[in-house]
């Protein structure tokens, strides 16, 4: 589950902003190529301890792991190497979950409320990275997405596209070469109306399990 889909979790759980910024820093640690940061805050580590136990429950899931079979067969089928396939499967399902999700305005009004508190002189102040530079990048990442605003339910397929060009591009294994990323784009515009349909009924599933 991607940090949005973390965010909607979380205000079901009932937490507060230092709690959702927790549920989204392992994702965020991720999209930095960062460890998570240490963190000397009981709310933020148990939104933490809350992702973790989220992701365990949504990868064991009936609905992600038929999206992902599904996101797999078909663009292997057309001509998209295994790892690659897997990987725009796994993160491209994620994405489309978040836009599907994107009417959650609790969520919403959480997702942006925890960013903004983030900052190095509120809850970022309880984070302690491995570095300045990762730091860095952690703020920088804070800024983009508070500047791109709330999720978009109506993310284009390109944007999906080049979302998932972007976070594998430095993995030689798993980037996408040129064709790869039209056929991750006509993926998202095929596979949307199928994620959207999973999406409330899998948030209730999880919800049941965790809550």
């Amino acid at each position: 589950m991607n940090y949005f889909g973390h965010t909607v979790l979380a205000v079901r759980y009932g937490g507060d902003r230092a709690f959702v910024l927790g549920a989204m820093l392992p994702d965020f640690a991720a999209m930095i190529r960062a460890r998570p940061p240490r963190v000397d805050h009981v709310d933020i580590d148990s939104g933490m301890r809350f992702h973790w136990r989220t992701d365990e429950v949504f990868h064991r899931s009936a609905a992600f792991r038929q999206l992902t079979r599904q996101a797999v067969d078909w663009l292997s089928a057309r001509g998209v190497r295994s790892g690659s396939a897997l990987a725009v499967a796994h993160v491209g399902v994620e994405l489309l979950l978040d836009a599907a999700l994107s009417g959650d305005r609790p969520a919403q009004r959480a997702y942006l409320g925890a960013l903004t508190g983030a900052a190095d002189g509120e809850l970022g102040g309880h984070l302690t990275w491995a570095s300045g530079e990762e730091r860095e990048r952690f703020d920088h990442l804070r800024l983009r997405l508070l500047d791109r605003g709330a999720i978009d339910g109506d993310i284009a397929p390109e944007t999906v596209a080049e979302r998932l060009r972007r976070a594998l591009a430095d993995r030689p294994r798993l980037a996408l070469d040129a064709a790869a990323v039209r056929a991750a784009r006509d993926w998202a515009s095929a596979a949307r109306p199928g994620v959207s349909a999973c999406a409330a009924p899998l948030v209730h599933e999880l919800a049941a399990q965790l809550l």
